[in-house]
């Protein structure tokens, strides 16, 4: 039987067994640490835990920078192991030297401090640990220990993408990301053709008809063109339309800014 485990993402103080999707939901959502009034958030998936001791022995590494030692430092700390004697032994390890002992909940404290720094440390574990391990920590604010969101505004530097990532609501503040990516949906751009096709030639008239022979998937419709497209198209060709005089709408509703 699987079982998946809580934890405080700020105390790390103890791990809690969640029996269903129900429970971890109150537990993410409602329930508070009643030490520091913060959501508990998912830390492992796997066997229901045991009294087993695992082993944490030096696989391979290089010089650390001091950037990267206090990084490892400061976490750590956080989650109260003994930053001083773990570091110590990782600056004189070499393979198979034992750097941390300790058991299910220890051992993934010290496993999750150590995600991201795969290209520059590894670490085997004995026995195998037969857990999915989680960050928390990524959903609370590191400074207000608030809950984050799954943020999305429109990126201004690359027109019609998306800036995405964590964002603190309450100090207003990306705490992951942001990275831009790309817009995928499909918009459907409608405006007047027959305005269009009635207009005396201009240089608005033949940039509008270039820009319309390089989207294949339009069609007319009584007087109307409806144009299917991405973000970026409709960016393009809309300020030749808006200066055309011809009215459009869009949908759904488009989030990007138009000059």
């Amino acid at each position: 039987m699987e079982c998946a485990y809580v934890v405080c993402p700020v105390c790390w103080d103890k791990l809690i067994q969640v029996t269903s999707e129900e429970e971890y939901v109150s537990y993410r959502k409602d329930k508070k640490c009643s030490k520091c009034g913060t959501h508990f958030g998912l830390a492992l998936h796997g066997k229901k835990i045991d009294d087993t001791t695992y082993q944490i022995n030096f696989k391979r590494g290089i010089k650390l920078d001091d950037m990267r030692i206090t990084g490892m430092r400061k976490s750590l700390n956080e989650v109260h192991l003994d930053a001083d004697a773990i570091l110590k032994a990782i600056e004189i390890g070499k393979k198979g030297k034992l750097i941390y002992e300790g058991d299910a909940f220890h051992t993934y404290l010290f496993t999750k401090v150590f995600l991201g720094y795969e290209s520059w440390i590894e670490f085997d574990i004995v026995p195998k640990f037969p857990y999915k391990i989680y960050t928390p920590d990524l959903f609370i604010c590191p400074e207000c220990k608030a809950d984050v969101v799954d943020h999305q505004e429109p990126c201004e530097e690359l027109r019609g993408w998306f800036l995405d990532g964590f964002f603190c609501e309450h100090c207003n503040k990306w705490t992951l990301g942001p990275t831009a990516i790309r817009d995928v949906t499909t918009y459907n751009l409608v405006f007047s053709y027959k305005k269009l096709e009635n207009m005396d030639n201009s240089s608005i008239k033949r940039e509008i008809m270039n820009c319309l022979k390089k989207l294949p998937n339009k069609e007319i419709q009584g007087d109307q063109m409806i144009i299917h497209t991405n973000s970026e198209k409709i960016i393009e060709i809309v300020p030749y339309i808006q200066s055309a005089g011809c009215a459009y709408d869009i949908e759904p509703p488009f989030p990007h800014k138009i000059d």
